[in-house]
């Protein structure tokens, strides 16, 4: 059965330190779901789904106001010398433009968008771990900072979300919002409300004959995920969260495609790609077993929100 593709308002969003990638925010979603109803209920609604290929719901990046990120076929229209240069460089859409290339026609891109994120960095200062104390001289760090800018009032989430998940789905948010999001949730980067209930957004998936899609999530193929498109990758270097209690918290480095990959699948696309990372792929296997030793797996959750398109001729490789 198809899952719904809905969406939320995060509003009152303050900076935050940690990306909002889709990975990272629906393994916090598990953490925080885990801490308040306990590992039982963790395991048999998101853990056990994942692995068995099943996710109740499959979540995107957050997206500035209601901005798409630029499938990276975009630049492969026959676009004007003048703007070729121009065209690699853009990164968001707007629906009208995203909906256009999603139809297999080439957007206008006559509209400039200002940049809606705006960077900067806070000075912090190291504690030491024993004495919970700065030290005589301490040590000074930057960490850096994203905002909205002052066009975008909010973030937004897509999610496909399996039949009777809504309310599974606006609960797990719920808690995240208690929270807040992502590093120094605790002194006030991260935090956000959820603006209203879930909007539908299936004038996303309103393509008639696909043959391809994009994918709104930051995500790690999977073995079967097709191979044929356009992408950006990164290299992720994560970390266990603190309560996992063990010397090491580094993850090892994951390659990872960014939101905005665009494949050829030759007929209609499913609903998500991607896969679930397990602990052997995710940690040394020291810490895999420190771990388990204490009955614990931890997963990394890389699954592609994907909505369909029409792969245009200009694209094939």
């Amino acid at each position: 059965m198809a899952m719904r593709l809905v969406s939320v308002k995060l509003a009152s969003v303050s900076g935050w330190a940690t990306p909002w990638q889709a990975d990272t925010v629906l393994g916090m979603m598990a953490v925080v779901y885990g801490r308040a109803h306990g590992s039982g209920r963790l395991a048999e609604n998101l853990l056990n789904p994942w692995r068995q290929g099943d996710p109740p719901f499959v979540i995107s990046d957050g997206f500035p106001g209601d901005l798409l990120p630029a499938p990276r076929c975009l630049p492969f229209w026959p676009w004007p010398d003048t703007e070729r240069k121009r065209v690699k460089r853009i990164e968001w859409l707007t629906r009208s433009q995203f909906l256009a290339l999603q139809r297999g026609e080439r957007p206008d891109l006559s509209e400039s968008l200002e940049p809606p994120f705006r960077r900067s960095v806070r000075v912090r200062n190291t504690l030491d771990r024993t004495s919970d104390a700065t030290g005589g001289r301490g040590t000074l760090y930057e960490v850096p900072e994203e905002t909205l800018a002052q066009a975008h009032d909010y973030l937004r989430l897509y999610a496909r979300v399996g039949a009777g998940k809504e309310g599974f789905l606006e609960e797990t948010l719920s808690l995240l919002a208690e929270r807040g999001f992502g590093a120094d949730a605790s002194v006030g980067f991260g935090q956000f409300q959820l603006a209203g209930g879930l909007e539908d957004a299936g004038w996303l998936s309103s393509v008639g004959d696909s043959n391809a899609w994009v994918s709104l999530s930051s995500f790690q193929p999977g073995a079967q995920d097709p191979t044929e498109g356009y992408w950006r990758s990164f290299v992720k270097y994560g970390k266990l969260g603190p309560e996992m209690g063990v010397p090491s918290v580094f993850k090892r480095p994951q390659w990872m495609l960014r939101s905005g990959s665009c494949f050829y699948q030759g007929g209609a696309p499913r609903d998500w790609y991607g896969r679930v990372i397990d602990s052997d792929a995710l940690l040394p296997s020291s810490v895999v077993n420190e771990l388990a030793s204490g009955g614990v797996r931890p997963v990394q959750p890389a699954f592609a929100l994907a909505v369909p398109m029409r792969w245009a001729r200009e694209y094939r490789i």
